[in-house]
Protein backbone atom coordinates (compact mmCIF):
# COMPACT_ATOMS: atom_id res chain seq x y z
CA UNK A 1 0.00 0.00 0.00
CA UNK A 2 1.08 3.23 -0.84
CA UNK A 3 1.77 5.76 2.02
CA UNK A 4 0.25 9.00 2.01
CA UNK A 5 2.61 12.38 2.42
CA UNK A 6 0.88 14.86 4.27
CA UNK A 7 2.34 17.70 4.59
CA UNK A 8 2.61 19.39 7.69
CA UNK A 9 2.03 23.08 9.75
CA UNK A 10 5.18 25.40 8.97
CA UNK A 11 6.23 28.39 10.50
CA UNK A 12 5.13 30.52 7.64
CA UNK A 13 1.99 29.27 8.12
CA UNK A 14 1.85 30.41 11.25
CA UNK A 15 3.47 33.52 10.98
CA UNK A 16 0.77 34.32 8.03
CA UNK A 17 -1.94 33.21 10.40
CA UNK A 18 -0.88 35.65 13.71
CA UNK A 19 0.08 38.37 11.08
CA UNK A 20 -3.49 38.12 9.74
CA UNK A 21 -5.21 37.75 13.57
CA UNK A 22 -3.52 40.70 14.95
CA UNK A 23 -4.31 42.72 11.69
CA UNK A 24 -7.86 41.91 12.08
CA UNK A 25 -7.85 42.80 16.12
CA UNK A 26 -5.66 46.28 15.43
CA UNK A 27 -8.68 47.16 13.21
CA UNK A 28 -11.68 45.83 15.64
CA UNK A 29 -12.21 49.32 17.48
CA UNK A 30 -12.95 51.03 14.10
CA UNK A 31 -15.54 48.44 13.64
CA UNK A 32 -17.13 48.93 17.21
CA UNK A 33 -16.90 52.00 17.99
CA UNK A 34 -20.35 54.49 17.86
CA UNK A 35 -20.87 56.99 14.11
CA UNK A 36 -20.08 60.42 14.32
CA UNK A 37 -22.59 62.45 12.30
CA UNK A 38 -23.77 61.57 9.25
CA UNK A 39 -20.79 60.44 7.48
CA UNK A 40 -17.98 58.71 9.76
CA UNK A 41 -15.05 58.21 7.12
CA UNK A 42 -13.29 56.42 10.42
CA UNK A 43 -16.08 53.62 10.32
CA UNK A 44 -14.76 52.74 6.71
CA UNK A 45 -11.37 51.61 8.70
CA UNK A 46 -11.26 48.14 8.67
CA UNK A 47 -8.65 44.99 8.24
CA UNK A 48 -9.71 43.46 5.23
CA UNK A 49 -6.82 45.27 2.65
CA UNK A 50 -4.13 45.01 6.26
CA UNK A 51 -5.11 41.19 6.35
CA UNK A 52 -4.19 40.98 2.55
CA UNK A 53 -1.08 42.52 2.58
CA UNK A 54 0.14 40.35 5.56
CA UNK A 55 -1.08 37.19 3.49
CA UNK A 56 1.05 38.55 0.85
CA UNK A 57 3.92 39.93 2.35
CA UNK A 58 4.31 37.01 4.73
CA UNK A 59 7.56 35.48 2.73
CA UNK A 60 10.28 32.71 3.54
CA UNK A 61 12.24 35.37 5.35
CA UNK A 62 12.37 38.92 6.42
CA UNK A 63 14.50 40.18 3.57
CA UNK A 64 12.20 38.66 1.21
CA UNK A 65 9.06 39.79 3.35
CA UNK A 66 10.72 43.41 3.39
CA UNK A 67 11.16 43.72 -0.24
CA UNK A 68 7.79 42.05 -1.13
CA UNK A 69 6.61 45.22 1.40
CA UNK A 70 8.39 47.88 0.08
CA UNK A 71 7.05 46.88 -3.96
CA UNK A 72 3.28 46.73 -2.16
CA UNK A 73 3.35 50.38 -0.30
CA UNK A 74 5.07 51.80 -3.80
CA UNK A 75 2.57 50.75 -5.65
CA UNK A 76 -0.35 51.19 -3.51
CA UNK A 77 0.70 54.68 -3.15
CA UNK A 78 1.60 55.13 -6.96
CA UNK A 79 -1.55 53.48 -7.84
CA UNK A 80 -3.87 55.44 -5.52
CA UNK A 81 -2.54 58.91 -6.53
CA UNK A 82 -3.28 58.04 -10.27
CA UNK A 83 -7.00 57.04 -9.21
CA UNK A 84 -7.16 60.01 -7.45
CA UNK A 85 -6.30 62.16 -10.39
CA UNK A 86 -8.51 60.27 -12.61
CA UNK A 87 -11.37 60.71 -10.33
CA UNK A 88 -11.14 64.48 -10.25
CA UNK A 89 -10.83 64.48 -13.83
CA UNK A 90 -13.92 62.83 -13.98
CA UNK A 91 -15.50 65.22 -11.84
CA UNK A 92 -14.89 67.79 -14.79
CA UNK A 93 -16.01 65.06 -17.15
CA UNK A 94 -18.73 63.41 -15.79
CA UNK A 95 -19.05 60.50 -18.56
CA UNK A 96 -18.70 57.27 -18.18
CA UNK A 97 -17.33 55.88 -21.32
CA UNK A 98 -14.32 58.89 -20.95
CA UNK A 99 -13.98 57.50 -17.15
CA UNK A 100 -13.58 53.82 -18.47
CA UNK A 101 -10.69 55.01 -20.83
CA UNK A 102 -9.16 56.59 -18.19
CA UNK A 103 -8.84 53.67 -15.65
CA UNK A 104 -6.93 51.93 -19.01
CA UNK A 105 -4.94 54.92 -19.09
CA UNK A 106 -4.46 55.22 -15.64
CA UNK A 107 -3.29 51.35 -15.71
CA UNK A 108 -1.09 52.20 -18.43
CA UNK A 109 -0.07 55.08 -16.47
CA UNK A 110 0.72 53.26 -13.18
CA UNK A 111 2.53 50.53 -14.89
CA UNK A 112 5.00 53.45 -16.44
CA UNK A 113 5.84 55.06 -13.48
CA UNK A 114 6.65 51.63 -11.52
CA UNK A 115 9.11 50.55 -14.34
CA UNK A 116 10.56 54.35 -14.34
CA UNK A 117 11.55 53.60 -10.74
CA UNK A 118 12.71 50.40 -11.56
CA UNK A 119 9.98 48.63 -9.45
CA UNK A 120 8.60 46.62 -12.13
CA UNK A 121 7.10 44.31 -9.29
CA UNK A 122 4.83 47.64 -8.18
CA UNK A 123 2.92 47.43 -11.76
CA UNK A 124 0.32 44.60 -10.42
CA UNK A 125 -0.77 46.08 -6.86
CA UNK A 126 -0.26 49.71 -8.42
CA UNK A 127 -3.13 48.71 -11.64
CA UNK A 128 -5.38 46.49 -8.74
CA UNK A 129 -5.48 50.28 -6.64
CA UNK A 130 -6.36 52.15 -9.45
CA UNK A 131 -9.48 50.29 -10.22
CA UNK A 132 -9.95 49.73 -6.44
CA UNK A 133 -10.23 53.89 -5.88
CA UNK A 134 -12.42 54.45 -9.01
CA UNK A 135 -14.56 51.53 -9.00
CA UNK A 136 -15.18 51.36 -5.27
CA UNK A 137 -15.52 55.00 -4.65
CA UNK A 138 -16.83 58.33 -5.80
CA UNK A 139 -17.99 61.80 -4.12
CA UNK A 140 -15.92 63.55 -1.45
CA UNK A 141 -15.33 60.72 0.54
CA UNK A 142 -12.90 59.28 -1.74
CA UNK A 143 -9.67 61.00 -0.61
CA UNK A 144 -10.72 59.60 3.28
CA UNK A 145 -11.27 56.07 1.29
CA UNK A 146 -8.14 56.37 -0.80
CA UNK A 147 -6.26 57.50 2.69
CA UNK A 148 -7.50 54.59 4.63
CA UNK A 149 -6.54 51.97 2.01
CA UNK A 150 -3.10 52.94 1.61
CA UNK A 151 -2.75 53.16 5.25
CA UNK A 152 -4.63 49.67 6.21
CA UNK A 153 -1.99 48.14 3.37
CA UNK A 154 1.13 49.68 5.04
CA UNK A 155 -0.12 48.67 8.50
CA UNK A 156 -0.25 44.74 7.23
CA UNK A 157 2.85 45.18 5.57
CA UNK A 158 4.39 46.28 9.18
CA UNK A 159 2.86 43.41 10.96
CA UNK A 160 4.10 40.95 8.32
CA UNK A 161 7.77 42.31 8.43
CA UNK A 162 7.39 42.36 12.36
CA UNK A 163 6.01 38.47 12.92
CA UNK A 164 8.39 37.41 10.75
CA UNK A 165 11.37 38.46 12.38
CA UNK A 166 9.92 38.14 15.62
CA UNK A 167 8.87 34.51 15.97
CA UNK A 168 11.30 31.90 15.19
CA UNK A 169 12.45 30.23 11.96
CA UNK A 170 13.46 26.60 12.71
CA UNK A 171 15.66 26.41 8.99
CA UNK A 172 18.16 28.73 10.94
CA UNK A 173 18.33 26.59 14.16
CA UNK A 174 18.69 23.34 11.71
CA UNK A 175 21.88 25.26 9.80
CA UNK A 176 20.14 25.98 6.54
CA UNK A 177 20.02 29.33 5.16
CA UNK A 178 17.74 31.54 3.88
Amino acid sequence: MEKINVPGVGMRMVKTAVAVVLCYFIFLPFWLRMPVGEYDPLKDVGPFYACIAAVICMQSSVAQSVRQGVSRVIGTCIGGLVGLVILFVDDLVEQPIFLGLMIGMGIVLTMWICNLIRRPSACSIGSVLVCVVILNHGGPERYFYTLFRVMETIVGIVVAVGINHLLPDRRKDAGETE
